[in-house]
Parts: C-alpha cells; sequence; structure tokens
C-alpha cells in the first residue's frame, strides 16, 4: 500500500533511473557537490570549478547536471569533464519530464535527488567560494538534522502574498517554520537557494516534497505565483513532510565595492555595491553567489571585475537603492544599521584567495574579455574628469 501511494505521489519518479524507491538511495554513496550548467551559464561554472579546484583545492568530486544534449553543447561538456574528478549527467534521462518539464530554476532539487552523492552541496554555476565548502558537512545542525539552509536578505517586511497564501493551508508549521522571519513577516524572502546542503537518505522524504513542489503544474499554477522561484520550497517542502530543516542562523551579508552616490538620488551616499554572500556557522566569510563581475545582468557591467573591497553583514532591513548596492547609515545609524557599524575587511587569508581568484580570472579570461581592464579604466577616468568639472 505505502508502495502505491508513494508511485502516485511521484510518479515521475519510475520506470526510467529508478524502478523503486529503494534505488534512489542505493545508487548514490559519498560526499560532493551538485552544479546545474546550461550553456548561458557554462563560462561560469567553468571559472567556479577552477576556483574550487585550484584556489579553494578542495577535493569534493562535482557532478554537472543538464537537461539534454542542446542544454549544454558537447564541446562545453568535454571542456568541464577535463577538470579532475568532474562527472556530467545527463537529468533528461532520469524522469518523466511529461510531469516535471525540468527547466529554470526547477532543476535544483531534481538534480539533488538523481545524484550520484548522498550527501549533496548543491551550489550555483554563478556561486564563488572563499572556503572549502566541505566544512558544510561538519556544521552541528547539519549533522543534528542533515540539511543546511542560507537565509535571504531581509526585504519587503509585512504582510505579503506569499505569508497569506502560506498561513491559508499550513496550520501547525514546524518551530523552525514558525519562529522564521517569513512567517513572522519580518521579510517576503526567507532562504537564498544558490547553496544547498542536504544528506539524502536521512531528509529523503523532505527532498522529495521539495521536488513535487517544482512540478511543472504545482510550480506554474500555484507556488511560483507566491514565491520567487525555487528558493523557498526548500524549507516549505521540508515542513510539509514534517522533516526538520538547518537554515544557519547567520545573516546574510553585501560583499563588494565601496562606493559613495553611486545609486539613488544622494550623491553624498556612502554604500556599499556587490553581491550577496554568507558566513558559515562561525562568522567567517564564506561564499556569495553572482560570481567576480560587477553585474552578470547588465550590459555595462558584465565585462567588469567587482572590485572586493569589503563586506556589511546585514543587521535588519537594509536600505536599498537598487539591489546591488546598500546605503550603509553609518553616521545616523540608520536603516539596516542601527549600531553604526563599519563594513567588514578581508582577513589576509581572505584577501590572498580573492586574489589568486582575480589573477586566475584575467590569466585565463573564463568570463571577462581581454580589454575588459582597459575599459575599465577609461569609463573610470572619465567618471572622474566628469565629477570634477561639476
Amino acid at each position: 500500500m505505502l508502495a502505491t501511494l508513494h508511485q502516485s505521489l511521484y510518479p515521475w519518479v519510475y520506470g526510467h533511473k529508478y524502478k523503486s524507491f529503494r534505488d534512489i538511495i542505493e545508487t548514490c554513496e559519498g560526499r560532493g557537490i551538485v552544479m546545474c550548467v546550461g550553456n548561458k551559464h557554462f563560462n561560469f561554472a567553468r571559472s567556479a570549478i577552477d576556483t574550487l579546484r585550484y584556489v579553494i583545492k578542495t577535493d569534493l568530486p562535482i557532478e554537472i547536471f543538464y537537461n539534454g544534449k542542446n542544454d549544454l553543447e558537447e564541446s562545453k561538456r568535454k571542456t568541464l569533464s577535463e577538470f579532475e574528478n568532474v562527472y556530467l549527467t545527463d537529468i533528461s534521462n532520469y524522469f518523466d519530464n511529461n510531469v516535471i518539464n525540468l527547466g529554470g530554476w526547477a532543476i535544483k532539487p531534481f538534480s539533488i535527488l538523481a545524484s550520484r552523492f548522498e550527501e549533496v552541496i548543491l551550489i550555483d554555476a554563478d556561486s564563488v567560494f572563499i572556503r572549502d565548502p566541505a566544512i558544510l558537512f561538519e556544521d552541528e545542525g547539519y549533522l543534528e538534522k542533515g540539511t543546511v539552509f542560507f537565509r535571504d536578505r531581509t526585504l519587503f517586511p509585512g504582510s505579503h502574498k506569499g505569508s497569506k497564501w502560506l498561513k491559508s493551508w499550513m496550520i501547525d508549521p514546524l518551530p523552525e517554520t514558525r519562529e522564521s522571519r517569513y512567517w513572522n513577516e519580518k521579510t517576503s524572502h526567507e532562504m537564498e537557494s544558490s547553496t544547498v546542503v542536504i544528506n539524502k537518505p536521512k531528509t529523503i522524504l523532505g527532498l522529495l516534497t521539495v521536488c513535487k513542489l517544482n512540478e511543472k503544474k504545482i510550480r506554474d499554477n500555484v507556488v511560483y505565483k507566491h514565491v520567487h522561484g525555487d528558493k523557498e520550497t526548500f524549507w516549505i517542502g521540508f515542513d510539509m513532510a514534517r522533516q526538520p530543516y538547518n537554515m544557519l542562523p547567520g545573516s546574510s551579508l553585501l560583499i563588494g565595492e565601496l562606493s559613495v552616490g553611486e545609486a539613488g538620488d544622494k550623491p553624498d551616499e556612502r554604500q556599499i555595491c556587490g553581491h550577496v554572500g554568507h558566513t558559515a556557522r562561525d562568522g567567517k566569510l564564506l561564499y556569495w553567489n553572482d560570481h567576480i563581475v560587477k553585474n552578470k545582468n547588465d550590459a555595462k557591467n558584465k565585462d567588469r571585475l567587482l572590485r572586493f573591497e569589503a563586506y556589511f553583514i546585514e543587521d535588519g532591513e537594509g536600505e536599498w537603492p537598487n539591489f546591488h548596492c546598500q546605503n550603509l547609515n553609518i553616521e545616523d545609524k540608520g536603516k539596516g544599521n542601527p549600531t553604526g557599524k563599519e563594513p567588514e575587511k578581508f582577513s589576509e587569508e581572505e584577501r590572498k584567495v580573492l586574489e589568486e581568484i582575480v589573477r586566475r580570472e584575467k590569466e585565463h579570461r573564463f568570463v571577462t574579455s581581454a580589454d575588459s581592464d582597459k575599459k575599465r579604466e577609461d569609463e573610470e577616468k572619465k567618471e572622474k574628469e566628469e565629477k570634477e568639472e561639476i
């Protein structure tokens, strides 16, 4: 009866790679990193793997998932396979795609499920680690509950469509959910899913429920209408399965350049502009996402390397003139900085790692063009001259 119930809930699992529930567990072993990579993210993935192998020097194996031969060209697959201990897997052969219709964010939880590893660190292709991600397997919360989830920025507090939807049907949330910022309407974004750590045998029911929420009809007709992509489906899915989960208590951070008046309408505003990052439980910088370019989605800045000058750890809802710049509000101890703290400077060890990542980018040009440095120098010189004229 249980087998029949399971097959009715997850019909897409069976008849392809897996013949039974047991197969999911018995066909995986060990620990490793999983990345989902298509043609669009190939250059970021190549850079990220280069950092993991030659800068961080992790010895964790890496499994690259792609969705059919057109998703990741053969030449690009060959390039990635040349890295040591890297495997490439076509996920289109694993499940009934008529039901799940893989694409976009939704591929991520299914890749964790399909991975050859028992213990998985899912990393976005544009995430950059400054320490070995393997330390996450030793996190005390992971050892207890089999997951590591990271908090997103505190944005748009108050009642919102996501919290209203969730509370309309979730009548008895787990303690982790009941204590979350999202449930208590302190933010509209709880989790940031650029890195997710999951022990599959320990949390398989939670993981399957996350996948269920990312099926085509469910994600399009229900879930993604109330939350932004896959990220909230992880903790919501675990709660639905009554599977306790470990959300790291540390706040997110912004890493990048210190500037004055770069964004917004206040020319004298001290700001930090860059990318969202995270610390490990020990409070030390671990990684950030959106890579090492200033803005991968902006024509002007996607070929510019970000200047890594400092990072600022969130303290409540911040003041964001745009999604890449935060006002520091140091002098007035304003929004997002009630203690008036200064941004954190990098340790000597962190600085060395950052410099090596940038050096290797300039040597191999994974994501930037050969003349990008000269272009930036010319543009900065022009901007400086214009300011002096004013």
